[in-house]
């Protein structure tokens, strides 16, 4: 068996191969996938963050057309300082501010347009209302538009973030700002889709430990951008980002990696800034690649090879089961059956391969260990099946009593007839001892249990042959039958003893029961007057011996 036990390692080595370079595979491919989610991650963030910038510098650029248009600069140069602008002042601003606002691209279009006087006083806003006595100068985006600077910035106001850019308005080139123009871009999903149509990535702003606006690119559930929240607070022990600005690549929930940027301006000591997330590729487990593999990876496989592979393979295995246990448990199983029939007395082991060579071998000696004790034991037999039909003309018969337990008679065999004329030959004493028969039930023959008695006497009636040491063979013709059975009951325990055989549980009133069914068969079927029962010792056990007399 030994190709057959190889290839059962071998395969077994096989298969732990496979499932080791599958986990590895797995978390390589995990490893890899981490790798290019970082690097994606941060090319999103530097994305958005250039985004944001260059957005900043077109809405700036979308207020040069107001800034430097005559009827809200004549509006903003009659706002003195010393004085409260009137109504009428701020209404024709608001006309001019309104007309200006439907001139802005589409695209760049603002959510609120702020004109301030050279005081910083809003003089006309378009999209949110306010107070007349609302001023910004004191916002340093305003302060630097004041002075001449083209500045942009974010604001966190009421949870919300604000992109803010603003232009100063001068009365000639070059020269002294009369005041500025402001304009007001609210952050919230369209403004997040937006940023994510251009740059292709998943993108969440945040302000005030809570999620403002997010949106993410067709396949991605902006939905898993909520994770970011419960993430905030880990944010303000992540040194990179306190320092930086910029936080290194995280991974929350099972997939979910994520760079942290913060807004510059005034939103950045607000705790304001954005975040871009991606799924990273990675699979649970070996068994993870069939869900990953789509139609195209299948087509890929080399599935003439595999099949192949596997074909071979089992038929490898199926050689060598018939090879090395088909075969040899086909020749034996044949080699069995003949010596069940009889054909063959003994096993050849040269026959036979591997560990059936053993077990021929083994068998063998068993049965000639059987053979040398004389046989398999058989069952003992009852009394009666035993005497059953008995013969014709019997001269006697030798039976055993049935001890506890147990039942061990022998039937009486036929005695030859003695010739017509001429002296009786004597018959042997003992005939010659049969071999040994196997089988646990046969019937019992009586030469096998005690020598037969002499045919002349057992027909003329005379006295039986002379009887051993402590038998009843003496036994006067008028002495009383019932006292010369109890005197052979005697006799008989006195030689189970003898021979150690149990003698408990054996009464006399079973003893005789015993005597008197073989009796009456004796003198039924021969017409004798008496039964002479002798004890004596066969194979080590005690016995008797029914002798009829005329």
């Amino acid at each position: 068996m030994i190709l057959s036990r190889f290839w059962y390692l071998a395969l077994a080595i096989l298969l732990g191969a496979s499932a080791f370079v599958l986990f590895l595979a797995a978390q390589m491919y995990n490893r890899a996938g981490q790798r290019a989610m970082s690097e994606a991650l941060a090319a999103d963030s530097s994305a958005v963050g250039w985004y944001l910038k260059d957005d900043a510098r077109n809405r700036s650029t979308a207020l040069i057309p107001i800034a430097l248009a005559p009827e809200l600069r004549t509006h903003l140069q009659k706002a003195t300082p010393d004085q409260k602008p009137g109504r009428e002042l701020r209404e024709e601003a608001r006309k001019a501010l309104r007309k200006l606002e439907g001139d802005v691209p589409a695209d760049l279009k603002f959510d609120a347009l702020w004109a301030v006087d050279g005081n910083g006083r809003v003089i006309a806003s378009v999209g949110i209302e306010h107070s007349e006595d609302w001023e910004l100068g004191g916002f340093p985006v305003v302060a630097d538009a004041l002075h001449g600077w083209i500045r942009d910035d974010a604001w966190v106001w009421k949870g919300r973030i604000y992109r803010v850019v603003a232009r100063p308005v001068e009365a000639e080139v070059n020269g002294e700002p009369v005041g500025a123009v402001i304009g007001v871009k609210i952050v919230d999903d369209k403004f997040a889709q937006s940023v994510s149509k251009r740059t292709g990535a998943a993108v969440g702003f945040y302000a005030d430990g809570a999620r403002v606006a997010s949106w993410g690119p067709e396949g991605f559930d902006k939905a898993n951008l909520d994770q970011i929240t419960q993430d905030l607070k880990q944010l303000e022990a992540n040194k990179d980002y306190q320092e930086k600005g910029r936080s290194e690549p995280r991974v929350i929930g099972e997939h979910l990696g994520v760079v942290y940027a913060r807004m510059p301006g005034e939103a950045w000591d607000l705790g304001a800034g954005f975040a871009v997330g991606r799924l990273a590729v990675g699979v649970d487990g070996p068994m993870g690649f069939l869900n990953k593999a789509d139609d195209l990876d299948k087509k890929n496989v080399p599935w003439a090879f595999i099949i192949l592979a596997i074909v071979l393979l089992a038929g490898a295995g199926l050689a060598f089961s018939v090879l090395e246990h088909t075969q040899p448990l086909s020749a034996f199983g044949r080699e069995a059956v003949r010596f069940a029939k009889g054909e063959v007395d003994v096993l050849a082991p040269s026959k036979f391969r591997g560990a059936y060579k053993k077990i021929a071998s083994d068998i063998n000696d068993g049965v000639d260990k059987v053979a040398a004790k004389g046989g398999a034991p058989r069952r003992a037999a009852d009394l009666e099946q035993v005497l059953g039909p008995i013969p014709a003309a019997p001269a006697m018969s030798a039976f055993s009593v049935p001890g506890p337990g147990e039942a061990r008679v022998s039937a009486p065999g036929p005695v030859p007839a003695a010739p017509a004329s001429g002296p009786a030959k004597p018959l042997p004493k003992a005939l010659p001892k049969p071999k040994p028969r196997t089988g646990l039930t046969q019937t019992i023959d009586p030469e096998e249990l005690a020598p037969v008695a002499d045919e002349a006497e057992v027909r003329d009636g005379s006295a039986p042959p002379p009887m051993p040491a402590g038998t009843n063979g003496a036994a006067d013709g008028d002495s009383d039958e019932l006292t010369e059975w109890q005197r052979v009951y005697e006799e008989f325990l006195a030689m189970k003893q003898e021979c150690g055989e149990p003698t408990a549980g054996m009464t006399f009133e079973k003893f005789k029961s015993t005597l008197q069914r073989n009796k009456d068969a004796l003198v039924q079927r021969h017409g004798v007057t008496r039964v002479k029962f002798t004890v004596y010792a066969k194979e080590g056990k005690a016995a008797l011996k029914a002798s009829p007399v005329k």
